[in-house]
Protein backbone atom coordinates (compact mmCIF):
# COMPACT_ATOMS: atom_id res chain seq x y z
CA UNK A 1 0.00 0.00 0.00
CA UNK A 2 1.14 3.54 -1.11
CA UNK A 3 0.49 6.89 0.67
CA UNK A 4 0.65 10.06 -0.68
CA UNK A 5 -0.81 13.55 0.31
CA UNK A 6 -4.11 14.60 -1.71
CA UNK A 7 -3.31 16.45 -4.57
CA UNK A 8 -4.79 20.06 -4.85
CA UNK A 9 -5.70 21.34 -8.97
CA UNK A 10 -2.71 23.70 -8.73
CA UNK A 11 -0.43 21.34 -7.48
CA UNK A 12 1.91 18.62 -10.03
CA UNK A 13 2.70 15.09 -9.05
CA UNK A 14 6.48 16.26 -8.20
CA UNK A 15 5.26 18.32 -5.76
CA UNK A 16 3.67 15.43 -3.35
CA UNK A 17 4.95 13.95 -0.46
CA UNK A 18 4.57 10.91 0.99
CA UNK A 19 3.00 10.54 4.39
CA UNK A 20 1.44 7.81 6.29
CA UNK A 21 -2.10 7.33 7.90
CA UNK A 22 -4.15 5.81 10.31
CA UNK A 23 -0.57 5.27 11.92
CA UNK A 24 1.46 3.95 9.32
CA UNK A 25 4.82 4.53 8.71
CA UNK A 26 5.63 6.76 6.24
CA UNK A 27 7.37 6.04 3.07
CA UNK A 28 10.38 6.88 1.26
CA UNK A 29 8.94 7.27 -2.09
CA UNK A 30 5.81 6.59 -4.18
CA UNK A 31 5.55 4.03 -6.83
CA UNK A 32 2.95 2.34 -8.93
CA UNK A 33 2.47 -0.92 -10.59
CA UNK A 34 1.03 0.02 -13.47
CA UNK A 35 2.01 4.28 -14.14
CA UNK A 36 5.35 6.63 -14.30
CA UNK A 37 4.87 9.38 -13.51
CA UNK A 38 5.38 10.84 -17.16
CA UNK A 39 2.13 8.97 -17.43
CA UNK A 40 0.54 10.08 -14.17
CA UNK A 41 1.82 13.92 -14.79
CA UNK A 42 0.03 13.83 -18.95
CA UNK A 43 -2.96 12.66 -17.27
CA UNK A 44 -3.01 15.34 -14.79
CA UNK A 45 -2.41 17.64 -17.79
CA UNK A 46 -5.76 16.32 -19.93
CA UNK A 47 -7.75 16.11 -17.03
CA UNK A 48 -6.64 19.90 -16.13
CA UNK A 49 -7.87 21.04 -19.99
CA UNK A 50 -11.43 19.26 -19.32
CA UNK A 51 -10.29 16.90 -22.37
CA UNK A 52 -10.66 13.69 -21.14
CA UNK A 53 -14.31 12.43 -20.33
CA UNK A 54 -14.15 9.12 -18.28
CA UNK A 55 -17.29 6.32 -18.64
CA UNK A 56 -16.18 4.21 -16.32
CA UNK A 57 -14.34 5.34 -13.54
CA UNK A 58 -13.55 1.97 -12.19
CA UNK A 59 -11.16 1.59 -14.90
CA UNK A 60 -9.34 4.30 -14.33
CA UNK A 61 -6.54 3.70 -11.13
CA UNK A 62 -7.27 5.37 -7.44
CA UNK A 63 -4.74 7.75 -7.93
CA UNK A 64 -7.04 9.39 -10.64
CA UNK A 65 -10.40 8.82 -9.07
CA UNK A 66 -9.84 10.29 -5.46
CA UNK A 67 -7.96 13.37 -6.13
CA UNK A 68 -11.06 14.05 -7.89
CA UNK A 69 -12.52 13.63 -4.68
CA UNK A 70 -15.12 16.11 -2.68
CA UNK A 71 -16.04 13.78 -0.05
CA UNK A 72 -13.04 14.37 1.98
CA UNK A 73 -11.12 16.92 2.61
CA UNK A 74 -7.37 15.67 3.66
CA UNK A 75 -5.06 17.99 5.42
CA UNK A 76 -2.16 15.86 6.01
CA UNK A 77 -2.05 12.60 4.75
CA UNK A 78 -4.32 9.91 2.63
CA UNK A 79 -3.88 6.51 1.56
CA UNK A 80 -3.15 5.21 -1.70
CA UNK A 81 -3.49 1.99 -3.32
CA UNK A 82 -2.68 1.58 -6.93
CA UNK A 83 -2.17 -2.35 -6.62
CA UNK A 84 -5.99 -2.79 -6.04
CA UNK A 85 -8.94 -1.10 -7.80
CA UNK A 86 -11.76 -1.09 -5.86
CA UNK A 87 -14.95 0.37 -7.11
CA UNK A 88 -16.72 2.93 -4.54
CA UNK A 89 -18.94 0.77 -2.07
CA UNK A 90 -21.88 2.74 -0.27
CA UNK A 91 -22.00 2.23 3.21
CA UNK A 92 -23.94 2.88 6.57
CA UNK A 93 -22.66 3.48 9.95
CA UNK A 94 -24.90 3.66 12.97
CA UNK A 95 -23.81 5.28 15.88
CA UNK A 96 -21.70 8.47 15.37
CA UNK A 97 -19.96 8.23 19.00
CA UNK A 98 -16.06 8.84 19.07
CA UNK A 99 -15.32 4.98 17.20
CA UNK A 100 -18.24 4.99 14.81
CA UNK A 101 -17.17 8.67 13.71
CA UNK A 102 -13.66 7.14 13.21
CA UNK A 103 -14.23 4.49 11.01
CA UNK A 104 -17.20 6.46 9.09
CA UNK A 105 -14.88 9.09 8.71
CA UNK A 106 -11.86 7.00 6.85
CA UNK A 107 -13.69 4.91 4.76
CA UNK A 108 -15.96 8.24 3.27
CA UNK A 109 -12.49 8.98 2.06
CA UNK A 110 -12.75 6.34 -0.90
CA UNK A 111 -16.64 5.21 -0.26
CA UNK A 112 -20.14 6.68 0.05
CA UNK A 113 -20.36 6.39 3.83
CA UNK A 114 -23.81 8.17 5.50
CA UNK A 115 -23.12 8.24 9.20
CA UNK A 116 -26.27 8.10 11.52
CA UNK A 117 -26.16 9.62 14.82
CA UNK A 118 -27.32 12.62 17.24
CA UNK A 119 -27.71 16.23 17.73
CA UNK A 120 -24.66 19.10 17.85
CA UNK A 121 -22.13 16.48 16.61
CA UNK A 122 -24.10 15.71 13.32
CA UNK A 123 -25.02 19.34 12.72
CA UNK A 124 -21.51 20.15 12.74
CA UNK A 125 -20.48 17.28 10.67
CA UNK A 126 -22.76 18.51 7.84
CA UNK A 127 -21.56 22.32 8.72
CA UNK A 128 -17.91 21.84 8.46
CA UNK A 129 -17.12 18.08 8.13
CA UNK A 130 -15.34 15.83 10.24
CA UNK A 131 -12.13 16.54 12.05
CA UNK A 132 -9.80 13.59 13.33
CA UNK A 133 -6.97 14.44 15.09
CA UNK A 134 -4.29 12.28 16.65
CA UNK A 135 -2.67 9.50 14.51
CA UNK A 136 -4.59 10.23 12.05
CA UNK A 137 -5.25 13.91 10.61
CA UNK A 138 -8.00 14.34 7.95
CA UNK A 139 -11.13 16.73 7.62
CA UNK A 140 -13.58 13.82 6.42
CA UNK A 141 -16.83 15.03 4.86
CA UNK A 142 -19.28 11.48 4.92
CA UNK A 143 -22.94 12.69 4.58
CA UNK A 144 -24.37 12.89 8.09
CA UNK A 145 -28.49 12.16 9.15
CA UNK A 146 -30.04 11.46 12.20
CA UNK A 147 -32.18 8.71 10.88
CA UNK A 148 -31.40 5.98 7.95
CA UNK A 149 -32.47 7.66 4.75
CA UNK A 150 -35.81 5.77 2.81
CA UNK A 151 -33.84 5.37 -0.08
CA UNK A 152 -30.25 3.75 1.72
CA UNK A 153 -28.99 0.74 -0.03
CA UNK A 154 -25.56 0.34 1.44
CA UNK A 155 -24.09 -2.86 0.96
CA UNK A 156 -22.41 -3.14 4.38
CA UNK A 157 -24.00 -1.60 8.03
CA UNK A 158 -21.46 -1.38 10.72
CA UNK A 159 -23.21 -0.81 14.21
CA UNK A 160 -20.90 1.55 16.43
CA UNK A 161 -23.27 2.25 18.96
CA UNK A 162 -23.16 1.47 22.49
CA UNK A 163 -24.54 -1.91 23.62
CA UNK A 164 -27.40 -1.03 25.80
CA UNK A 165 -28.62 0.39 22.42
CA UNK A 166 -28.16 -1.97 20.02
CA UNK A 167 -31.75 -3.27 20.17
CA UNK A 168 -33.14 -0.07 19.44
CA UNK A 169 -31.08 0.20 16.70
CA UNK A 170 -31.60 -2.86 14.93
CA UNK A 171 -35.58 -1.33 15.34
CA UNK A 172 -34.14 1.15 12.75
CA UNK A 173 -32.37 -0.75 11.00
CA UNK A 174 -34.46 -3.55 10.38
CA UNK A 175 -35.14 -2.60 6.69
CA UNK A 176 -31.92 -2.73 5.49
CA UNK A 177 -32.03 -6.16 7.52
CA UNK A 178 -32.43 -8.98 4.19
CA UNK A 179 -30.40 -7.31 1.60
CA UNK A 180 -27.03 -5.58 4.11
CA UNK A 181 -24.64 -7.36 5.58
CA UNK A 182 -23.89 -5.84 8.97
CA UNK A 183 -20.49 -5.55 10.79
CA UNK A 184 -20.72 -5.10 15.00
CA UNK A 185 -17.33 -3.31 15.64
CA UNK A 186 -19.24 -2.87 19.66
CA UNK A 187 -18.01 -3.30 22.98
CA UNK A 188 -19.34 -6.42 25.14
CA UNK A 189 -21.19 -9.38 24.34
CA UNK A 190 -24.44 -10.44 22.66
CA UNK A 191 -24.07 -7.65 20.36
CA UNK A 192 -23.86 -9.86 17.24
CA UNK A 193 -26.77 -11.66 18.40
CA UNK A 194 -29.18 -9.28 19.16
CA UNK A 195 -28.43 -7.80 15.83
CA UNK A 196 -28.28 -11.57 14.09
CA UNK A 197 -32.82 -11.91 15.26
CA UNK A 198 -33.41 -8.90 12.43
CA UNK A 199 -30.22 -8.99 10.15
CA UNK A 200 -29.45 -12.09 8.08
CA UNK A 201 -26.06 -12.11 7.52
CA UNK A 202 -23.82 -10.89 10.52
CA UNK A 203 -19.69 -10.00 11.04
CA UNK A 204 -18.84 -9.59 14.59
CA UNK A 205 -15.48 -7.53 15.13
CA UNK A 206 -13.35 -6.46 17.83
CA UNK A 207 -11.06 -3.10 17.31
CA UNK A 208 -8.43 -2.03 19.59
CA UNK A 209 -8.06 1.54 18.34
CA UNK A 210 -8.15 4.57 20.77
CA UNK A 211 -10.34 7.17 19.79
CA UNK A 212 -11.44 10.15 22.18
CA UNK A 213 -14.80 12.42 21.46
CA UNK A 214 -13.58 15.96 21.88
CA UNK A 215 -16.43 18.51 20.92
CA UNK A 216 -18.91 18.48 18.28
CA UNK A 217 -17.43 17.90 14.70
CA UNK A 218 -14.08 16.72 16.18
CA UNK A 219 -12.35 13.34 17.46
CA UNK A 220 -9.31 12.19 18.58
CA UNK A 221 -7.42 9.08 16.95
CA UNK A 222 -5.03 8.69 20.22
CA UNK A 223 -4.27 5.21 19.52
CA UNK A 224 -3.41 2.23 17.34
CA UNK A 225 -4.80 -1.28 17.68
CA UNK A 226 -5.70 -4.51 15.89
CA UNK A 227 -8.86 -4.83 14.23
CA UNK A 228 -10.05 -8.57 14.03
CA UNK A 229 -13.32 -9.86 11.64
CA UNK A 230 -15.02 -12.85 12.08
CA UNK A 231 -18.00 -14.38 10.68
CA UNK A 232 -20.83 -14.48 12.59
CA UNK A 233 -24.28 -15.68 10.66
CA UNK A 234 -24.24 -16.75 7.06
CA UNK A 235 -21.07 -14.55 5.88
CA UNK A 236 -18.92 -15.90 3.65
CA UNK A 237 -15.10 -15.54 3.83
CA UNK A 238 -15.19 -13.60 0.63
CA UNK A 239 -17.21 -11.35 2.84
CA UNK A 240 -14.95 -10.89 4.84
CA UNK A 241 -12.21 -10.47 2.79
CA UNK A 242 -13.77 -8.17 0.94
CA UNK A 243 -14.99 -5.69 4.42
CA UNK A 244 -11.40 -6.11 5.09
CA UNK A 245 -10.76 -5.12 1.96
CA UNK A 246 -12.40 -2.14 2.28
CA UNK A 247 -10.50 -1.06 5.68
CA UNK A 248 -7.49 -1.70 4.02
CA UNK A 249 -8.15 0.88 1.04
CA UNK A 250 -8.48 3.95 4.47
CA UNK A 251 -5.22 2.36 6.21
CA UNK A 252 -7.03 0.33 8.70
CA UNK A 253 -5.14 -2.67 9.19
CA UNK A 254 -7.52 -5.70 9.87
CA UNK A 255 -7.31 -9.39 10.01
CA UNK A 256 -9.65 -12.39 9.81
CA UNK A 257 -10.11 -14.96 12.40
CA UNK A 258 -12.00 -18.26 12.29
CA UNK A 259 -12.51 -17.79 16.21
CA UNK A 260 -14.49 -14.67 16.58
CA UNK A 261 -16.02 -15.93 19.78
CA UNK A 262 -12.61 -16.45 21.23
CA UNK A 263 -11.62 -12.76 19.87
CA UNK A 264 -14.40 -11.82 21.34
CA UNK A 265 -13.77 -13.25 24.84
CA UNK A 266 -10.20 -11.88 24.91
CA UNK A 267 -10.95 -8.03 24.20
CA UNK A 268 -13.55 -8.61 26.62
CA UNK A 269 -11.39 -9.81 29.22
CA UNK A 270 -8.55 -6.71 28.18
CA UNK A 271 -11.42 -4.46 28.03
CA UNK A 272 -12.72 -5.70 31.84
CA UNK A 273 -8.93 -4.80 32.62
CA UNK A 274 -8.84 -1.65 31.64
CA UNK A 275 -12.21 0.39 31.27
CA UNK A 276 -13.76 0.56 34.93
CA UNK A 277 -10.02 1.18 36.21
CA UNK A 278 -9.31 4.01 34.01
CA UNK A 279 -12.74 5.30 34.46
CA UNK A 280 -12.78 5.33 38.26
CA UNK A 281 -9.14 6.44 39.19
CA UNK A 282 -10.33 8.94 35.84
CA UNK A 283 -6.58 8.61 34.03
CA UNK A 284 -5.87 7.73 31.13
CA UNK A 285 -4.68 4.40 30.10
CA UNK A 286 -1.04 4.93 29.91
CA UNK A 287 -1.71 6.24 33.97
CA UNK A 288 -2.72 2.60 34.79
CA UNK A 289 0.49 0.66 33.11
CA UNK A 290 2.87 3.31 35.53
CA UNK A 291 1.14 3.17 38.57
CA UNK A 292 2.28 -0.32 40.32
CA UNK A 293 -1.49 -0.06 42.14
CA UNK A 294 -3.58 0.52 39.42
CA UNK A 295 -1.12 -2.38 37.55
CA UNK A 296 -1.73 -4.76 40.34
CA UNK A 297 -5.33 -4.20 40.02
CA UNK A 298 -5.49 -4.69 36.27
CA UNK A 299 -3.54 -7.83 36.82
CA UNK A 300 -5.80 -9.64 39.08
CA UNK A 301 -8.69 -8.29 36.69
CA UNK A 302 -7.42 -10.02 33.82
CA UNK A 303 -6.47 -13.46 36.16
CA UNK A 304 -10.09 -13.36 36.79
CA UNK A 305 -11.57 -12.65 33.72
CA UNK A 306 -9.22 -15.04 32.32
CA UNK A 307 -11.00 -17.64 33.91
CA UNK A 308 -14.25 -16.94 33.35
CA UNK A 309 -13.28 -17.02 29.41
CA UNK A 310 -12.08 -20.26 30.00
CA UNK A 311 -14.80 -21.99 31.16
CA UNK A 312 -17.17 -20.49 28.50
CA UNK A 313 -15.23 -22.06 25.91
CA UNK A 314 -12.66 -19.32 24.72
CA UNK A 315 -9.29 -20.60 23.63
CA UNK A 316 -7.32 -17.81 25.69
CA UNK A 317 -4.33 -17.97 27.96
CA UNK A 318 -3.88 -15.52 30.81
CA UNK A 319 -0.36 -14.35 30.35
CA UNK A 320 -0.95 -13.48 26.74
CA UNK A 321 -3.76 -11.90 27.88
CA UNK A 322 -1.58 -9.71 30.85
CA UNK A 323 0.39 -9.36 28.36
CA UNK A 324 -1.88 -7.41 25.44
CA UNK A 325 -3.86 -5.69 27.98
CA UNK A 326 -0.69 -4.17 28.92
CA UNK A 327 0.71 -3.05 25.22
CA UNK A 328 -2.80 -2.23 24.45
CA UNK A 329 -2.53 0.63 27.40
CA UNK A 330 0.48 1.75 26.12
CA UNK A 331 -0.47 2.11 22.75
CA UNK A 332 -3.63 4.16 23.63
CA UNK A 333 -1.44 5.76 26.76
CA UNK A 334 -3.19 9.23 25.87
CA UNK A 335 -6.83 7.81 24.96
CA UNK A 336 -9.16 8.08 27.97
CA UNK A 337 -11.26 5.09 28.29
CA UNK A 338 -15.09 5.03 26.86
CA UNK A 339 -16.29 4.46 30.09
CA UNK A 340 -14.34 7.08 31.44
CA UNK A 341 -15.85 9.33 28.62
CA UNK A 342 -18.85 8.28 29.54
CA UNK A 343 -18.66 9.13 33.15
CA UNK A 344 -16.88 12.60 32.57
CA UNK A 345 -20.38 13.43 30.86
CA UNK A 346 -22.66 11.86 33.77
CA UNK A 347 -23.83 9.20 30.79
CA UNK A 348 -24.64 5.38 31.04
CA UNK A 349 -21.95 3.38 30.52
CA UNK A 350 -21.40 -0.30 29.08
CA UNK A 351 -20.62 -1.91 32.46
CA UNK A 352 -22.77 -3.77 32.15
CA UNK A 353 -21.99 -5.59 28.75
CA UNK A 354 -18.27 -5.46 30.05
CA UNK A 355 -17.89 -6.70 33.43
CA UNK A 356 -21.30 -7.17 34.03
CA UNK A 357 -20.76 -10.13 31.07
CA UNK A 358 -18.03 -11.25 33.19
CA UNK A 359 -19.87 -11.08 36.47
CA UNK A 360 -22.84 -13.31 35.04
CA UNK A 361 -20.81 -15.84 33.78
CA UNK A 362 -18.56 -16.96 36.58
CA UNK A 363 -21.92 -17.13 38.49
CA UNK A 364 -23.38 -19.58 36.23
CA UNK A 365 -19.67 -21.51 36.40
CA UNK A 366 -19.57 -20.56 40.72
CA UNK A 367 -16.00 -19.26 40.06
CA UNK A 368 -15.11 -16.54 42.17
CA UNK A 369 -14.44 -12.70 41.00
CA UNK A 370 -14.26 -10.64 43.23
CA UNK A 371 -12.23 -7.46 41.80
CA UNK A 372 -14.69 -7.48 38.64
CA UNK A 373 -17.58 -7.72 40.97
CA UNK A 374 -16.49 -4.94 42.92
CA UNK A 375 -15.87 -2.93 40.11
CA UNK A 376 -18.71 -3.64 38.59
CA UNK A 377 -20.73 -2.46 41.83
CA UNK A 378 -18.81 0.78 42.05
CA UNK A 379 -19.04 2.11 38.51
CA UNK A 380 -23.32 1.63 38.77
CA UNK A 381 -22.86 3.43 41.95
CA UNK A 382 -21.63 6.11 39.76
CA UNK A 383 -24.12 5.80 37.45
CA UNK A 384 -26.67 5.77 40.06
CA UNK A 385 -24.98 8.75 41.71
CA UNK A 386 -25.38 10.74 38.00
CA UNK A 387 -29.02 9.55 37.91
CA UNK A 388 -30.43 10.48 41.37
CA UNK A 389 -28.81 14.06 40.79
CA UNK A 390 -30.44 14.81 37.59
CA UNK A 391 -34.01 13.83 38.88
Amino acid sequence: MKNVKRVRRDESPSDISPRGLAGQAPISSFSCPSFSWPLLSSLFSVMRQGVLKVANRQKIVHFAIYIKTTRCETHSETVLDCARITRIVELLVFGAGAMGSFFGGLLSQRHDVTLIGRGEHISAIKSHGLRISGKTAIIAKPRAATRVPQNAKPEFVVVTTKSYDTANAMIALRPLGERAIFVTLQNGLGNADTIARTARRVIAGTTAHGVTFVGPGEIRHAGIGETVLGAWSHVREADLVRFRNLLADVGIVASVTSDIRTELWSKLVVNAALNPIAALAEVPNGRIVRDKRLLGIVESVCREATAVAKAEGAKVDEEELRHRTLLVAKRTAANRASMLQDLDRHHRTEIDAITGSIVRAAERHRIPVPLNAGLYALVRAREAAFRAASA
